[in-house]
């Protein structure tokens, strides 16, 4: 006979043997208030992992062959896989084991949300070591351009970024493109990550603010190109210069098109709006006090 399973896993095993409901039904009546309520830290959570034995239920979502080893866990509302939780805090070694953690989802035996500061995970509970970092904005199902660089997710909350913000990420991507290709400074571009920071940046009427932060963090100040390289590595660099200002500004039109058409191609006022980006004024306003306007009367 199977040993006896921790809190809310036993409790969901007995339920299921009493009354014949199904096991994740069960089970999500039993973790209803297990999961503690505020935050708890890396180091709880490894003490579980490390300590609690292993869970010996059935799996729902796949054969016994394949499920991951898991334990029962109180924190996060009951089985989670061992090597997701070991992962996790790989993740997280650099925040110590002081750092604070909360479970923001959880979805019977699918998936796990968890978040430490404003860093968000999500790990499957149907397979061993799989991980991954969300979108920082709560209850986003999304994965981020960039973890570490661009930390929000293209469909919806990029865009929604204020102009200061792109900028800092448009400085952080560039500098992390130029480490990348530092043996080779011609041939940094800022990617399809930087062309999806340019679209939010009309969005936001900070097309030349986000466009030169990418520029300079991905090459050099212009005038400073003949002090920082030589020769032909000047002239190549002032090339690859020249020639990303011009595409990421095709971006940026077609960025601003796109949105345009979307809403119709006129501004709140009733104005036509211009095809392309101008400083200041987002793309779906006619000018800067059509935007301010509407955002008083928001």
């Amino acid at each position: 006979m199977p040993r006896r399973q921790n809190t809310a896993a036993q409790r969901a095993r007995e339920v299921q043997s009493e009354t014949g409901t199904k096991y994740t039904a069960a089970l999500r009546e039993a973790t209803k208030g297990t999961a503690r309520v505020g935050t708890f830290s890396l180091q709880e959570l490894l003490t579980e992992c490390t300590t609690l034995p292993r869970w010996t239920g059935v799996h729902p979502e796949v054969d016994d062959e394949w499920a991951p080893k898991m334990f029962d866990s109180a924190l996060l509302g009951g089985p989670v896989p061992y090597s997701a939780v070991l992962r996790l805090a790989g993740d997280l070694a650099g925040n110590g084991m002081s750092a604070e953690m909360r479970l923001e989802s959880r979805k019977d035996f699918s998936s796990v949300v968890v978040a430490c500061g404003v860093r968000r995970f999500e790990f499957l509970l149907y397979q061993d070591d799989w991980i991954c970092e969300l979108c920082l904005v709560p209850g986003c199902g999304r994965v981020p351009i960039s973890a570490r660089c661009v930390p929000y997710c293209e469909d919806e909350h990029l865009a929604e970024r204020s102009g200061a913000e792109l900028v800092r990420m448009a400085r952080d991507w560039g500098s992390d493109r130029r480490e990348d290709c530092s043996r080779t400074p011609a041939a940094v571009d800022p990617g399809e990550a930087g062309d999806q920071l340019i679209a939010a940046a009309v969005t936001q009427g900070a097309y030349f603010e986000v466009s030169n932060a990418l520029l300079v963090s991905c090459y050099e100040e212009r005038d400073m190109i003949d002090d920082v390289y030589w020769g032909e590595t000047a002239m190549e660099v002032s090339h690859a210069m020249d020639r990303e200002e011009l595409r990421m500004g095709k971006v940026a039109v077609t960025a601003a098109k796109r949105l345009q058409k979307m809403i119709g191609g006129h501004c709140t006022c009733g104005a036509p709006l211009l095809p392309g980006p101008r400083r200041g004024v987002p793309a779906r306003f006619c000018s800067s006090s059509c935007g301010s306007a509407e955002e008083r009367s928001a």
